[in-house]
């Protein structure tokens, strides 16, 4: 992953179907649809279901403090 000249994000992926290589891409993300991205990722990663946030709607900070514990073993909101 890197900051392109653009300001844009690029985000190095590896395709697969079914296990099978498919190929690669770069992803390339306006800074706002990068930090969508990491919101929605936080959702996720948090078990939650990930929203489109309507305009106005506060994202989630996913830049608090990550708590390890839980049954999961994951990650909790501090």
């Amino acid at each position: 992953m890197r900051r392109e000249e653009d300001g844009r994000i690029a985000i190095h992926l590896w395709l697969q179907c079914d296990g099978e290589f498919g190929g690669d891409v770069t992803l390339r993300l306006a800074p706002a649809d990068a930090e969508l991205l990491h919101a929605q990722l936080c959702y996720s990663l948090d078990d939650w279901p990930a929203v489109e946030p309507s305009a106005g709607e506060r994202l989630p900070d996913c830049r608090k403090k990550v708590q390890s514990g839980g049954d999961k073993g994951g990650r909790r909101r501090a």
